[in-house]
């Protein structure tokens, strides 16, 4: 496993590759934003562990630009504890958000989390609507255009078209999107819409309808 590293700070960001390498991680590290953004964008990286206060281009920016075109695996490290903050960067495309300061166990739990989420485990693909669901790839395409997603939004979206026609509870989808994991209910309790707003501006509108204390549910009227 390769992961990057993009902190300006040198002492948090070398604790944290010494840490990751005695785990037997690979680490590249980068400490600001055009040079972590280009190493993201190099491709061989499997996650990105991004601070938000970089110089030369901030976090969000790195991420924003990052997500035009990879859906490479990002965890947001930084001192900002707002639940704002953390809805912010979760819009823009990351995949976990864990606040300094933080211990490497903690890290590498994240790490394996936001991992697990990106393997495939169906062997087979879907198509609703214009929308076709490849489960092994983890990869969508809409009108046959590949569609970039997050390994959240997959997790979302493999877990709907799972269940095709039918509600999805709540509690489902969080489980879908951290499996296993004892999130803070802070932290979970704007995450699915926040994510059904990211699937639907991706891959239509209609695709996916919220009903308001029942659930959420696909069911291929894709527009």
């Amino acid at each position: 496993m390769r992961v990057l590293v993009i902190d300006d700070e040198d002492s948090a960001r070398c604790a944290v590759a010494q840490g990751l390498r005695a785990a037997g991680v690979e680490v590249l590290e980068a400490a600001d934003g055009p040079a972590g953004l280009a190493k993201a964008l190099d491709g061989g990286v499997d996650l990105v562990v991004l601070d938000l206060r970089l110089p030369g281009m901030d976090g969000e920016a790195v991420l924003a630009t990052l997500r035009r075109s990879s859906a490479v695996p990002v965890i947001i490290v930084s001192s900002k504890c707002h639940e704002d903050d953390r809805v912010g960067v979760l819009d823009l495309g990351a995949d976990d958000y864990l606040v300094k300061p933080f211990t490497i166990r903690e890290l590498e739990a994240r790490i394996r989390a936001v991992l697990r989420r990106s393997d495939g485990d169906v062997t087979s693909a879907t198509t609703i609507g214009e929308v076709t669901i490849d489960f092994p790839s983890r990869a969508a395409t809409r009108g046959g255009e590949p569609v970039a997603l997050t390994a959240q939004e997959f997790a979302l979206l493999a877990c709907l078209a799972r269940h095709r026609g039918r509600l999805v509870s709540r509690a489902m989808l969080e489980e879908a999107i951290h499996p296993g994991e004892n999130v803070p209910e802070e932290m979970v309790s704007n995450v699915v819409d926040v994510l059904v707003l990211r699937l639907r501006r991706k891959l239509g509108r209609d695709l996916i309808t919220t009903r308001r204390g029942q659930g959420v549910i696909i069911d291929g009227a894709a527009g």
